[in-house]
């Protein structure tokens, strides 16, 4: 093998193993919140994006929809779930970190698109009125919230009735649960299951807010 073959493969070996043993650590312990704005470009590297291609087909969005997507870090997903909503929908995008959506809103304004609105809020203040949204996604956020059953209540207000709940978890985030934990916080919350798509790597569960 070539040096640089070498190298790329000890530099990936090394971050996955911060990845997948000292932050799961870290998390293990207790050290819990938003993945933090300096790492960013963990979440939105080619390679990931790559794998992830496939979320935004199992979350499901629909032209003329109003989606919410809670926690978008530096927006992986924004631009294109955006584009979905089109013709007559529109994306409004809430995240805690205010250097995330700087990130975020830079994209936006590259992109172009003018259906796309970013907020700066926690998981229990979305800014947006009881029953306005049709879809809410979130892609491996719900673990990191504090207090996930009050986030999920605050999901349940703002969704429409019979509107629907998409989470979507990977296995190399480090505070990874089990497909059954998130349907349990789901179903306590008050949503119904009604669709379980991908499997242990990457999963997406869509809930239903009963009408």
């Amino acid at each position: 093998m070539t040096g640089a073959l070498w190298i790329a493969i000890i530099g990936c070996a090394g971050l996955l193993f911060f990845w997948l043993v000292i932050v799961r650590l870290i998390s293990k312990l207790g050290v819990r919140g938003p993945c933090p704005a300096s790492f960013s470009w963990i979440v939105n590297n080619p390679i990931r994006r790559w794998y992830m291609r496939p979320v935004l087909d199992c979350v499901g969005i629909r032209p003329g929809e109003k989606v919410l997507e809670l926690g978008p870090g530096p927006g992986a997903f924004t631009i294109e779930a955006a584009r979905r909503t089109e013709p007559g929908g529109r994306l409004l995008a809430v995240d805690i970190q205010p250097k995330m959506i700087a990130a975020l809103e830079h994209k936006v304004r590259a992109s172009k698109l003018t259906n796309i609105e970013t907020h700066v809020a926690d998981a229990f203040h979305v800014p947006v009125d009881n029953g306005s949204i049709d879809r809410a996604f979130l892609v491996t956020v719900l673990p990191e919230i504090p207090d996930r059953k009050r986030a999920l209540e605050e999901l349940r207000r703002v969704l429409k009735p019979g509107g629907v709940l998409s989470i979507t978890e990977e296995f190399l985030d480090p505070d990874y649960p089990l497909a059954r934990t998130t349907i349990r916080w789901a179903e306590e919350a008050g949503f119904d299951l009604e669709e379980r798509l991908g499997n242990w790597w990457i999963y997406t569960l869509n809930f239903r807010k009963p009408k």
